[in-house]
């Protein structure tokens, strides 16, 4: 008898619990109509909407991503608006696409954590309901409860109708525990791979980094300094190299740029921008015409070498950017340069 009871409350309790876990039917998307086919501004921000919808407010990871996405759309954004049909263009098109995926996976994967951890939850429920009916027997046999025979046979009835409900939903609930468990695997697994393709794609163009800075620093000299910062690789051009307050490039420095040319079209990853900068004599005016002509000029003479033009932009920034102190001679003619910054097309984010 006491076998039994224990036995009739445990089902009781089962049962209320697989009777209050009733999900609603997942809503039909509606299939959207076809369109044009979008550039890649709308493309990416379509993906990065479609991926952020119902993310979990628990889900960090995805947010953080999120952000990072976002980042890389506005640069998309200048890349797009600067030359949509350039490489650095195509790849952070292809970085949003993957952004999107890791965001998606992340959210699925919060979702799926987050219901297991529901479905815990309400099995800890049902224990409780057992506990709470054990302590209802407990006072029935102390002769709390008057009508002990007709809350046995009360919970006869509750067992029978439990057992038969209990035996219905517990396949159910098995196989929903195990899809749920695959499906949060699966999106760990996938989540990983591309994590890997991103980090094997940023290992490859260090390498590549690495392997130019080393023929770059063959032209090291007192007129041409190679070095590396945060932006990319940094070839810094003294002015000593141009005529006397014009552009029109000197043999030597010719002779050295031909050489970066070489550089560049064994490297068809790296992207140059081209910097012209002045000291603070003359007017804003006068520096910044000047900038921009050498500028161009290093540009042209670049095309000239066989060096596609898309993958070279040309700045004249004047006295905007000093590198040393203009009250003295010397920082003056350090100011007085232009630079070369070579950039891999899948660093350009981490650069930035």
């Amino acid at each position: 008898m006491k076998t039994r009871n224990l036995f009739l409350t445990s089902a009781l309790a089962v049962s209320l619990c697989f009777a209050a876990e009733e999900a609603a039917p997942a809503a039909t998307p509606e299939a959207a109509p076809a369109a044009e086919q979008p550039n890649a501004i709308d493309a990416c921000k379509t993906a990065l909407d479609n991926a952020s919808k119902d993310i979990p407010a628990n889900a960090n990871s995805a947010k953080l991503t999120l952000a990072e996405a976002k980042v890389n759309l506005a640069e998309l954004d200048a890349a797009y608006k600067d030359d949509a049909e350039s490489e650095r263009t195509k790849a952070l098109a292809a970085n949003c696409d993957l952004y999107a995926k890791i965001v998606a996976t992340q959210a699925e994967t919060q979702k799926a954590r987050n219901h297991i951890a529901e479905t815990w939850e309400k099995r800890a429920a049902t224990a409780r309901s057992i506990e709470a009916i054990q302590e209802q027997i407990n006072q029935a046999r102390s002769g709390k409860v008057n009508d002990l025979e007709a809350e046995k046979a009360k919970m006869q009835d509750q067992e029978a109708r439990l057992q038969a409900e209990m035996q219905q939903n517990q396949q159910k609930f098995k196989a929903e525990a195990a899809a749920q468990e695959a499906a949060l695997k699966a999106a760990g697994e996938r989540e990983a791979e591309l994590q890997k393709k991103l980090a094997e794609e940023r290992a490859k163009a260090e390498a590549r980094q690495q392997e130019a800075i080393s023929k770059l620093n063959e032209l090291q000299s007192q007129l041409i300094q190679v070095s590396k910062d945060a932006r990319g690789i940094i070839l810094s051009m003294s002015d000593i190299l141009f005529d006397v307050n014009k552009a029109t490039l000197k043999q030597d420095l010719k002779t050295s740029l031909a050489k970066v040319a070489g550089i560049l079209s064994v490297y068809q990853q790296f992207n140059v921008s081209i910097e012209g900068n002045t000291d603070n004599t003359g007017s804003e005016e006068h520096n910044m015409k000047l900038s921009q002509q050498r500028a161009d000029n290093v540009r042209d003479f670049l095309v000239e070498q066989g060096i596609d033009g898309n993958r070279l932009t040309a700045k004249g920034l004047g006295m905007s950017m000093p590198i040393a102190d203009n009250s003295t001679k010397e920082g003056r003619q350090k100011n007085r340069r232009v630079d070369l910054v070579i950039q891999d097309k899948a660093l350009q984010q981490e650069a930035k």
